[in-house]
């Protein structure tokens, strides 16, 4: 069976609200439906979709063989479909998917009461999983009271949500559009109407927002560098005579904005401290003048398993910024200059002998132009395979040396 399905066959065993959730996901396993504008979006992974079940229903589940991740929650495999979830959750915490606020459609959300502040940020959270559906709901006003009153799990369960949907930005905009985005991120709300240079199509705000969609690999930790990278751009932002804005340390005054933020909307310390470095370290540029030294340098600065994740932020800048979005050629080059250097490091080395200097002195070699020879030769010996890298199959090999060197002396 295929993901879609597995999904259609669970619709008669649901109650409503659950049934509208995998309505909603199924659009996005339709291969049937052109996407059209939401295109990208469908190549942009998501987290599995997380449904609260009632008691009766897990019984009506019996048949799918649900699989227990740990007490009240539960895993149902799907088949490989494109960048989308390989499996739903079900859990039995009695956690709300919908707000009694808004009535359910096919294709979207109709207000029926007034919008509570959760309401709201939940509806965005709704808005950035499934961008397809239409939201016809409007926000009145929210007080600081009620804003500092959200649990942080709240606002972790949230503002994940949204980072990790299907296209971000859908959430980020539900928030501006009902005054609340300038709430809880300040910092990105300030880039609205600041021009750029002719590198970026778009003003800094708008540059944040679509570059945060840039990133389609679900990495969390990615996910906001590319929607906070360039926030510094704001403080550090000169306009010259050109009319051109130049940003001068903004990638330093961006990673000291990071963190501060990552408390706000409740994101785990670690997670906000590797968000710190990637904005920290976005701006690199690689030329060809780059030494083996220098690459050493950056990748002592940048380790390579951090390394992927700046690339991937880098590329989702690129997106964001309306222009180019083709992989940099830059980058290519510097990804090979590591490779090479890593392919150099790897190679078999003199100082990977099984005997070293110190041990040619007890054999009576003198710390000498004679000593380089040997090991030299020792190392030829072993990386072309006529010799084994073992001590004593070396101390043979260096005596036989030796007597050669003691009769080629005699002999003249």
């Amino acid at each position: 069976m295929t993901a879609q399905d597995i999904l259609k066959s669970f619709l008669p065993h649901l109650e409503a609200e659950n049934q509208t959730f995998i309505k909603w996901d199924l659009y996005w396993f339709d291969n049937q439906i052109d996407k059209g504008e939401f295109h990208e979006d469908a190549k942009r992974e998501t987290q599995p979709l997380r449904l609260d079940l009632s008691e009766e229903e897990l019984k009506r589940l019996a048949e799918f063989s649900l699989k227990p991740i740990k007490e009240n929650l539960f895993s149902l495999a799907l088949p490989r479909h494109g960048r989308q979830p390989t499996e739903i959750l079900f859990s039995l915490s009695g956690k709300n998917n919908l707000p009694q606020s808004v009535n359910p459609t096919r294709d979207g959300l109709s207000q029926n009461a007034n919008l509570t502040l959760k309401d709201a940020l939940q509806i965005s959270s709704l808005a950035a999983r499934f961008p397809q559906l239409s939201i016809d709901a409007e926000f009145g006003q929210t007080t600081p009271d009620e804003i500092i009153g959200l649990s942080n799990a709240f606002k972790r369960r949230i503002f994940l949500g949204i980072i990790s949907g299907r296209k971000p930005s859908a959430g980020w905009r539900l928030l501006d559009r009902w005054g609340l985005l300038e709430e809880f991120l300040p910092e990105v709300c300030a880039g609205r109407g600041l021009a750029q240079n002719r590198f970026h199509a778009f003003d800094i705000f708008e540059h944040l927002v679509r570059a945060g969609d840039g990133a389609l690999d679900w990495n969390e930790s990615v996910r906001w560098a590319a929607l906070l990278h360039d926030i510094g751009k704001v403080p550090t932002r000169v306009e010259g005579a050109n009319g051109e804005a130049s940003f001068h340390n903004h990638e330093m005054y961006s990673a000291r904005m990071v963190v501060p933020i990552m408390k706000r909307l409740a994101v785990p310390i670690a997670i906000g401290q590797k968000v710190k470095f990637l904005v920290r370290n976005h701006m690199f540029h690689y030329t060809d003048e780059w030494s083996d030294k220098a690459v050493r340098r950056f990748v002592k600065k940048v380790p390579l398993d951090e390394l992927q994740d700046l690339i991937q932020l880098r590329l989702a800048d690129r997106k964001g910024s309306g222009k180019k979005t083709a992989f940099p050629k830059a980058l290519q080059k510097l990804i090979h200059h590591i490779d090479h250097i890593i392919a150099q490091e790897k190679e078999f080395k003199i100082k990977d002998l099984a005997l070293d200097g110190h041990t040619l002195m007890e054999m009576g070699v003198p710390a000498s132009r004679e000593m380089g020879d040997i090991l030299k030769y020792l190392h030829e010996e072993v990386k072309s395979g006529r010799a084994a890298n073992e001590e004593e199959i070396l101390r043979r090999l260096v005596r036989q040396k030796l007597e050669e060197n003691l009769l080629g002396t005699h002999g003249t």
